[in-house]
């Protein structure tokens, strides 16, 4: 039960460590005028997107994966003698 919780929580960390660091180390490269690993702007916004659509992918997955076991659990612990 704890492991789609945790597969959720992982890729939007993932992605908002994604946004904030990746953009912001794009920025300070710029800043410094140290343009020899500089990303093209729509390199990281297309990365971005991919891995929205990922996260998407992976929330929806957990989240149904979540259901299932909470449903097999509801169903075991109502057959089982308490």
């Amino acid at each position: 039960m704890v492991a789609p919780i945790i597969l959720i929580l992982f890729a939007l960390g993932w992605y908002q460590f994604s946004v904030v660091y990746i953009q912001g180390a794009n920025n300070q490269l710029v800043e410094n005028d140290n343009l020899s690993v500089y990303v093209p702007v729509q390199q990281i916004h297309g990365y971005l997107v991919a891995l929205l659509d990922a996260t998407y992918i992976i929330v929806t997955i957990g989240l149904v994966l979540l259901a299932y076991n909470l449903v097999k659990f509801l169903q075991f612990r109502t057959r089982s003698p308490s």
